[in-house]
């Protein structure tokens, strides 16, 4: 057995639990007899703990990490530990907890593949759980995280690929997450005990993914709808001005034609036409609409006024 600051212990453990039917009765008596060594008493208290993990046993794991946190709260897994139990607990800011927990393990365990990918599962499981989506710099250094963890183990541990499928997920690359679940059920060794258990895991990201995408697309064509919305109001309020523009037009023609006359009245309904289209034009560009046309209302409207109140009289006779 490789002692715990070998990068193969994690999984030298999992290979003694696999050997065994039944190894936890041998486990909580090797890890009461205080006769035996610390190292191989740790060791027996890491392969309780992954028992109860794959059995989800998340009370009985915390009684015991606390039982031996004064013994072993100084070994470096003793984080991984901690963050297992603040994951179970469910709620957002306990899990939160877990990415810090994992993240002190990281730091004394680099090299460590199962330590390395532990971070990287809560921390996308964390950011899984946000309403809104995490910074693209969380997502850079959990993917930087997971594909450490793989070229660590040689791309061996099925269930990491997993994790790297759930990060594209978030990133919107639902095609490559589907393709990262399926070579994670490929690689599931098919006599590992774990195998049914994966793969329903595995069946759940697939499930997972597809909501998302789902959710994305539904996320797009209510954006769509809503723009399109906006525009259709926009448009109705160009209209409503068009129309009062129309009205206040004839309503000015006809002041105009009944106390005006000759060039005077001509000039009058110039200014008077140039004044509405650049205020038509100017409450057009308040509701959002095409800066081309608002520049040509606004430079004939002013045209127009400029040819009521200066052109020569002459001209218009």
């Amino acid at each position: 057995m490789p002692p715990p600051s070998d990068a193969a212990f994690p999984q030298a453990i999992r290979t003694v639990i696999e050997a065994y039917p039944d190894p936890e009765p041998l486990l909580r008596a090797a890890l009461d007899d205080r006769t035996i060594r610390a190292r191989s008493r740790f060791a027996a208290l890491y392969a309780l703990l992954l028992r109860l993990r794959r059995e989800e046993r998340h009370a009985e794991y915390g009684s015991v990490v606390r039982d031996h946190e004064d013994e072993f709260g100084a070994e470096p897994y003793f984080h991984t530990f901690r963050a297992i139990v603040a994951r179970a607990k469910g709620d957002l800011a306990s899990l939160r907890s877990s990415v810090e927990y994992s993240r002190q393990a990281v730091a004394s365990m680099p090299d460590v593949a199962a330590v390395v990918h532990q971070l990287a599962a809560f921390w996308v499981e964390y950011l899984e759980r946000l309403e809104d989506p995490g910074p693209a710099r969380d997502l850079d250094e959990v993917e930087r995280h997971v594909d450490r963890a793989i070229t660590l183990t040689q791309g061996r541990i099925a269930h990491y690929y997993e994790t790297k499928g759930r990060v594209l997920a978030l990133r919107g690359e639902f095609e490559a997450a589907r393709t990262a679940v399926a070579q994670a059920i490929e690689l599931e060794p098919r006599t590992s005990r774990d195998h049914l258990r994966r793969l329903t895991q595995y069946q759940s990201s697939r499930i997972r993914i597809d909501l998302m995408q789902e959710r994305a697309r539904w996320a797009q064509a209510h954006a769509r709808f809503r723009t399109e919305l906006t525009e259709f109001k926009g448009q109705q309020l160009q209209l409503l001005g068009l129309l009062a523009a129309v009205v206040a037009f004839i309503a000015t023609a006809s002041n105009i034609a009944s106390q005006s006359s000759g060039v005077e009245g001509l000039r009058l309904m110039l200014v008077a036409s140039g004044a509405i289209s650049v205020v038509f034009g100017t409450f057009s560009l308040v509701n959002n609409s095409r800066v081309r046309r608002v520049i040509a209302a606004v430079v004939i409207g002013c045209a127009m006024i400029g040819a009521g109140m200066f052109v020569p009289a002459s001209w218009m006779s």
